[in-house]
């Protein structure tokens, strides 16, 4: 067998766990077998991931336990609808706010005032919006939760 090009630890790592899963294809399964003949720390990581193998093939998850699911329906629900109220909240208020700054817009370029006038009332309008999604969005991200409010035991 020809080694196609020699073994690099730093890149060639996930094949060898490829060949241990027996996920290569042929030619590639060649270039690795080409590799273990001729390179100590592949086979040493081949040994080591074969041993990992072992291991972890033999693990399970313990089931959990009942109480776990006592509630889990009721909190999957809620949460979808919480989630569909809040994009159908969020969306309409879009509408509607660029409804409304279109319509003060409108209104500002209808009034006989200065540009700097305009500009003014315009800069106000969008601060106020700024602060007000500003204020909602910190108050929905950092509010106070406790964690353990549903444990039951």
């Amino acid at each position: 067998m020809t080694v196609r090009r020699p073994y690099d630890p730093k890149h060639d790592e996930p094949m060898l766990s490829a060949y241990v899963d027996g996920e290569l294809s042929a030619e590639d399964r060649a270039t690795v077998e080409s590799w273990l003949e001729m390179d100590e720390r592949a086979r040493a990581e081949v040994d080591r991931l074969v041993q990992m193998k072992a291991f972890t093939d033999h693990l399970a998850l313990r089931p959990a336990p009942r109480e776990a699911w006592d509630d889990f329906h009721g909190r999957v629900t809620t949460r979808r609808e919480r989630s569909m109220g809040w994009i159908l909240f969020w969306s309409g208020l879009g509408i509607v706010g660029f409804y409304v700054a279109a319509r003060v817009v409108l209104a500002l370029v209808a009034l006989a005032l200065p540009l700097i006038v305009r500009l003014g009332l315009l800069a106000v309008a969008i601060g106020l919006i700024v602060l007000l999604i500003s204020a909602i969005r910190e108050r929905f991200f950092v509010r106070k939760r406790d964690r353990y409010d549903d444990v039951v035991r």
